[in-house]
């Protein structure tokens, strides 16, 4: 199993709640107003020096045939992107209970 976690700019939130009803995915937990600086972007910390933030998606499933099409839906659009603005993460997951 993976979990799949995701960081994007706040203003690709539409186009991410897209593909989860395009690939079927309709579990995952949403956090907005996400704080932080990434490796290779300016930091989005919500103050008048770092204005900004970011949102974040987690999404667990067990459902291997989704979470693929998922991610290769992602992979097109973080593409279109040119790496600005998202960042995914996908991570070993032991057990869901």
């Amino acid at each position: 199993m993976k979990a799949i976690l995701i960081f994007y700019h706040v203003e690709y939130d539409e186009d991410l709640m897209a593909i989860l009803e395009k690939t079927g995915i309709k579990a995952y937990s949403r956090l907005e107003r996400v704080l932080g600086k990434g490796k290779h972007s300016e930091p989005r910390l919500d103050t008048s020096v770092w204005p900004g933030f970011n949102s974040a998606l987690i999404i667990a499933t067990e459902e291997e045939e989704k979470r693929e099409k998922f991610l290769e839906e992602l992979k097109k659009y973080t593409n279109k992107l040119k790496g600005k603005g998202i960042c995914v993460f996908i991570l070993p997951l032991e057990r869901i209970i």
